[in-house]
């Protein structure tokens, strides 16, 4: 048991899944004060059960932290966000696909709502920490002041590619013990605790959109005359057949489209043309790309804006890291030149970059290139 000088008021993150209610038991057993809060991000209404099954944020996952709260014997607080999270991340989910981008909601919800509504109750609460069932490692450097996010043990759960927006304020206050252990250890703490959760499913897909696909999410939020059908072009300019809407389509798709092509299945959503509303195909060499601008650019930790900066970068949550170069070009804006070509860069989506098993920051993918004034700019620089 730990001493009162050591002892922490911590508020947790409660889900209503097996890593918070682990997370909540385990700071618990260990003598610390401990609060649970569930936010109610979305009302999924009677349909919960048929339209949202392995959806986070459900009625049922409220219930579950509850019971979880009251099993452990800790207070239970909910957070009602649903305005702020329509707002800020489910608009902004259909803003993006109407702008031929490809968004990823859960780290939008984590930069503008989960941790700074955790914290705004952490103040209310007094309590001096946070803690979460993310499975990512904060090593804090006392000396130095300063927190490092470092991947989970667990590689197939880790999850630091969508917390590439926290602050140095935010993690200096953060707590993720899961960050050490396996899924499979996890479920067996939970097991010991008694926890009724144990054995439930991982949450899957994104929390807001049902079984009826994030297509028809936003046809019934969009009028028709925002999402207009227009023709299909190949990368040499002809034309090849009719899409529904360029909102359904993403880089790199390759299914749910019709052409009048000679091997069809060799043709690959390449890019969008928004003037003319055009969705533009063409064979797999027309998805690899060195290059990328990307802005809402965050640091995680200090680094030196003056030089180029050598390290690795993902552009999707499950892509494998890339080497490559990262500059910074204007206000917020940094240009990335990866050293061998990769594929499918999609604007819209997050690239995080980690130095060896650290994330120290990542961005939004704004387009795929560079403006010619940023080799000038990059070269005067220096590696």
């Amino acid at each position: 048991m730990i001493s009162e000088v050591e002892r922490k008021k911590i508020l947790v993150a409660m889900s209503g899944g097996v890593d918070s209610s682990v997370t909540a038991a385990l700071l618990k057993s260990q003598g610390h004060e401990v609060i649970g809060v569930h936010m109610q991000l979305w009302d999924q209404g009677s349909a919960n059960l048929e339209r949202f099954g392995g959806r986070c944020c459900s009625l049922i996952d409220s219930n579950d932290a509850r019971r979880v709260c009251d099993k452990i014997d800790i207070p239970y607080y909910v957070i009602n966000a649903q305005d702020v999270f329509k707002d800020q991340v489910v608009d902004y989910f259909v803003h993006e696909y109407l702008q031929n981008r490809t968004p990823n909601p859960c780290v939008q919800c984590n930069n503008q709502i989960k941790f700074n509504y955790l914290f705004q109750k952490a103040d209310e609460l007094g309590c001096d920490w946070i803690a979460t069932g993310h499975y990512a490692q904060v090593v804090q450097d006392e000396m130095a002041q300063i927190a490092h996010l470092h991947k989970a043990v667990d590689q197939h759960k880790d999850q630091t590619y969508f917390l590439f927006g926290l602050t140095q304020k935010a993690l200096r206050r953060t707590l993720m013990p899961l960050g050490g252990m396996t899924k499979m250890m996890a479920r067996k703490l939970a097991e010991g605790y008694d926890l009724a959760v144990a054995q439930k499913p991982d949450s899957q897909e994104i929390c807001f959109i049902g079984q009826e696909g994030y297509k028809a999410f936003i046809d019934q939020r969009v009028a028709p005359l925002l999402r207009p059908v227009g023709l299909i072009r190949t990368t040499e300019g002809a034309i090849v057949g009719q899409h529904e809407g360029l909102h359904r389509y993403t880089i790199g798709q390759r299914k749910g489209f019709q052409i009048q092509v000679k091997n069809p299945d060799q043709y690959f959503v390449v890019g969008f043309d928004s003037v003319q509303h055009a969705l533009i195909v063409g064979p797999e060499k027309y998805l690899l790309n060195t290059e990328l601008m990307a802005s809402q650019v965050n640091w995680i930790r200090p680094v030196d804006q003056l030089h180029s900066i050598r390290c690795k970068a993902r552009i999707r949550s499950r892509h494998e890291e890339a080497s490559c170069r990262v500059t910074c070009f204007e206000a917020n804006r940094i240009h990335v030149e990866f050293d061998e070509p990769q594929r499918a860069i999609t604007p819209g989506q997050a690239i995080v970059f980690y130095e060896g098993d650290e994330t120290f920051g990542g961005a939004f993918i704004d387009k795929i290139g560079a403006p010619a004034e940023m080799h000038s700019k990059s070269s005067s620089r220096g590696a």
